[in-house]
Formats: C-alpha cells, structure tokens, sequence
C-alpha cells in the first residue's frame, strides 16, 4: 500500500509541484523539486523500488508460512521462496547502499534528507540478513538432498 501511495503521490506532484511538499506521511521533498527534478525523481523512484521490494520480501515470507510442512520441511517450493527473499534482501540492502551514496552527494549541496533516511537506512541490516538467509538456503538444498536419498533407500 505504501508503494502505491508514493507511485501516485509522486506522479500528483509532478502536475502540481507544491504536493512535492508533503509528498507520503509528511515527506518534503520541495525544495529538491524545484531544484532539480531529475534528482527529485531519481530519489522517489529510489524510494519506491526499496519499498516494493520490501513488499516482495514480506510478501514472499507469507507465502512461505502458508506452504510450510513440518512432516517434510526440505520441499524444493520452500527452497525456492527462501532464495527469492535472499535476493530481493541483497537487492534491498544494495539499492540502499547506493542511495546512501547519492544523498551523501546531494547533502553535500545543502539539501537535507533527515526526515527521510529512515527509508533506506537499514540498508546494512538487510544485507547481513540476506547473508543468513543464505546459509538457510544452502541448509535447505542440502536437507532436499538427504530427503530425497532417504526417501530412496527406504
């Protein structure tokens, strides 16, 4: 739902410039607006793509509760959904490293991003949480293997 806000928030402000003013729960993003509006767009677009993402990532870890069986809990489905969330936690953790980068440059120039860092500021967590999501994976595959070969020998 907050991806779909900020997608029509922002694509509002671009026929009305001043709801660049309180563009998603009080985000001002003005003064970067009528500065520059590639910068202004790049950062809401940065801000959704870290949002949708997030949604896959819970998404995904519903569906993943949904499937799960306890009598055989190595299912290649289960797999599967584990690797995507590692994915979309590294894609997560990346593009919020690179925004990092992009607003410690746009900062430099006087534009104050304080109210919103929280959007992109655990980037570091969902990268060491993609690295465990990691091992899991791999604890994964290799449980698929055993319970196929024990299901063969029986």
């Amino acid at each position: 739902m907050k991806t779909l806000d900020l997608i029509v928030s922002y694509s509002y402000s671009l026929y009305n410039p001043a709801d660049a003013k309180d563009l998603y729960n009080g985000l001002d993003l003005s003064q970067l607006y009528f500065s520059n509006k590639l910068h202004y767009s790049l950062t809401v677009l940065v801000i959704i793509i870290i949002s949708a993402l997030k949604a896959l990532v819970f998404y995904f870890a519903t569906t993943l509760f949904k499937i799960l069986n306890f009598v055989k809990p190595f299912s290649r489905d289960i797999s599967r959904i584990i690797t995507k969330i590692t994915y979309y936690t590294f894609a997560i953790g990346i593009v919020s490293g690179i925004v990092e980068i992009f607003v410690n440059r746009l900062s430099a120039n006087g534009y104050n991003f304080s109210p919103i860092e929280s959007l992109w500021g655990d980037g570091d967590a969902y990268l060491f949480m993609s690295a465990i999501l990691f091992v899991i994976a791999l604890i994964f595959k290799k449980g698929i293997e055993l319970q196929s070969e024990n299901e063969l020998t029986v």
